[in-house]
């Protein structure tokens, strides 16, 4: 009875493991052709044709084009996830906190056009903008916990609450990848690590202010 039901168990294992790859399939598939031509140029039909799968396959993993957008959102959080778990242990935020950004630049900033196509789909469907709403929060909690280590550290300012440096940290990268988007075309890290380099000046912990006489 037991040998069976770790059978079954190992067989359930194996269904979800081929049902993510599956769904990863798809996804990448979708990545390629939106950083080429955009979300709105891109068919479901050319979805499946690079991904190699039927049309029904599709539908099995996601109702439309746009929900594919839905595993990119998770795809941002869970980056930020594993960021704030390095963070518990890191002896400084600055790394974390700058390869954190280029590693969210890498998913939805393959090009600007995917980017700006990406933008006006979330901004103009309902139920996708909750989905971003949702992972924007998310994210700024995780965020709030590595400028709560930073500030333990004594190296991120305390004057300002963790959760208000989060948000401070979106804003300014949010701001760089859509000014990017619109921009002539150029490499994005530099915009990245400039940004990064003046917003950890605001929130990096500051001297004390220098007595007269000292």
């Amino acid at each position: 009875m037991v040998k069976q039901a770790n059978i079954e168990v190992q067989a359930d294992g194996r269904r979800e493991r081929r049902k993510e790859e599956m769904r990863s399939q798809i996804f990448q598939a979708a990545m390629r052709l939106f950083e080429r031509k955009g979300v709105f140029d891109t068919t479901v039909e050319e979805i499946t044709e690079s991904a190699d799968v039927a049309k029904g396959t599709f539908f099995n993993y996601f109702p439309s084009k746009e929900a594919i957008l839905t595993k990119l959102a998770d795809r941002q959080v869970g980056v930020i996830k594993q960021a704030a778990e390095r963070a518990r242990t890191a002896p400084s935020m600055r790394p974390v906190l700058v390869d954190m950004a280029h590693e969210l630049s890498a998913g939805p900033a393959r090009s600007a056009m995917m980017l700006r196509s990406l933008l006006s789909v979330f901004l103009s469907n309902k139920s996708l903008s909750e989905t971003f709403q949702n992972a924007l929060q998310l994210s700024r909690e995780r965020i709030a916990s590595i400028m709560e280590r930073g500030q333990q550290l004594g190296e991120i300012r305390t004057d300002m609450s963790p959760p208000e440096l989060a948000r401070i940290f979106q804003h300014a990268m949010f701001g760089t990848h859509a000014v990017w988007s619109i921009s002539q075309p150029s490499d994005l890290k530099p915009w990245i690590n400039k940004t990064f380099d003046v917003l950890w000046c605001g929130i990096a912990a500051q001297p004390g202010p220098v007595k007269q006489g000292e």
